[in-house]
């Protein structure tokens, strides 16, 4: 039996609703029980289990310390107030538990996650820009003399993508807190022929609620059978499709960053560095607030908005689409232009638009037959 004993017990809540079990082990190392560092990072226990014994995950092996070794430890808990004392348990210290998250955003970031996985790589993600900023508050405010409460302060920072999609506007119909299939195309704006695409390729992630014909007649429903969904897989499927309302959300959770890479999306960002350049005293500016939307790049001094389309595009909603369209031409001129095309195309493009037109430089039915984007191949032009 290991000399290792945990002490001291506590329950720890940095993100909310979610309870760890924590504890300080007899050398003064912090630690997290096995599902307890699960449950934070968004794993079922089993799977990090079955990491911990393959390890590392093909995944995760580009951006892992290659001097971290994720070995189980188990210790004999001794803490009176512990419901497991007396018993053995997993346990995973804080130097493992930074390493997997590091090493899942360094991941999701570089588009290397399984669809499987992703949603583990946003909570990760989530996770470490809450605790950075959790520790930035508590340093300042310690320094000033004061005594923050770390777990309240990390639940203030926890960006909650629940209570986002709620100020989004998305609202249950099968009760408070169970969607169905309506309430998410509705809300996304995609067909359903889509949203079911999205579920076929996630059934191991996201689980359906069969609902009972009482609460399907409740909201006058006539089907025989119907799925409800859990708004925390109401979260993970917004997130995980490129629908207007989705990237929204996922600027808002992650910040400039946008989707964390994805290819249009890290496309977007070298048409950023290049239009930087083009427009060097022009007034430029990217994810420019105009009314309820935000537009790619606007460069002030042109009165001038570009909007970078990929290919979920063709999945946008065409009405809404065209209101967006509508109110943005009332004063700009607007150019949509495909994260693949020439520069010498978005130029000319540039030159025909006038205040209250639109130039799109596209054709959806042809988006899947262009070459992949190369940002070498515009600095090339560029030169």
């Amino acid at each position: 039996m290991t000399s290792l004993q945990a002490v001291y017990y506590g329950q720890v809540e940095l993100i909310p609703g979610i309870v760890c079990d924590g504890y300080v082990l007899n050398d003064d190392t912090a630690v997290m029980s096995e599902r307890g560092t699960a449950d934070l990072l968004g794993i079922h226990h089993k799977s990090l289990q079955s990491m911990a014994v393959n390890w590392p995950p093909k995944q995760l092996k580009p951006f892992i310390d290659k001097s971290f070794s994720m070995a189980v430890n188990r210790v004999k808990v001794v803490a009176k107030n512990s419901p497991y004392q007396g018993r053995e348990i997993i346990i995973y210290d804080s130097l493992a538990i930074e390493n997997l998250i590091r090493s899942y955003v360094l991941a999701y970031a570089n588009n290397k996650l399984r669809k499987n996985q992703r949603h583990i790589g946003e909570q990760c993600a989530i996770l470490l820009t809450s605790l950075v900023r959790t520790a930035l508050d508590t340093a300042i405010k310690q320094a000033c003399g004061l005594s923050p409460n770390i777990q309240q302060t990390a639940q203030k920072n926890y960006i909650d993508a629940v209570k986002l999609i709620k100020e989004f506007g998305f609202t249950c119909t099968a009760g408070d807190d169970i969607a169905i299939k309506k309430d998410i195309t509705q809300f996304l704006n995609v067909p359903e022929s889509t949203l079911n695409s999205f579920l076929r390729k996630h059934k191991n992630d996201i689980q359906p609620i069969r609902l009972n014909s009482t609460t399907i007649r409740s909201f006058g429903g006539k089907a025989s059978r119907m799925n409800g969904y859990q708004l925390d897989d109401v979260t993970k499927i917004a997130l995980g499709m490129d629908s207007v309302i989705g990237i929204e959300l996922k600027k808002q959770v992650f910040g400039q960053i946008g989707s964390f890479a994805k290819p249009e999306t890290s496309a977007e960002v070298q048409w950023q560095k290049v239009l930087g350049e083009v427009f060097e005293g022009f007034d430029l500016h990217f994810n420019y607030p105009i009314g309820p939307y935000k537009v790619d790049f606007f460069v002030a001094k042109l009165m001038l908005v570009l909007e970078c389309n990929g290919y979920c595009h063709r999945y946008y909603d065409p009405t809404q689409e065209k209101q967006r369209e509508k109110l943005i031409t009332r004063k700009y001129s607007l150019v949509r232009f495909h994260h693949q095309v020439s520069l010498e195309t978005l130029f000319n493009g540039i030159l025909q638009a006038k205040p209250g037109t639109m130039v799109k430089l596209y054709d959806l039915e042809q988006l899947g037959k262009e070459m992949p984007f190369n940002v070498n191949s515009l600095n090339a032009q560029m030169a």
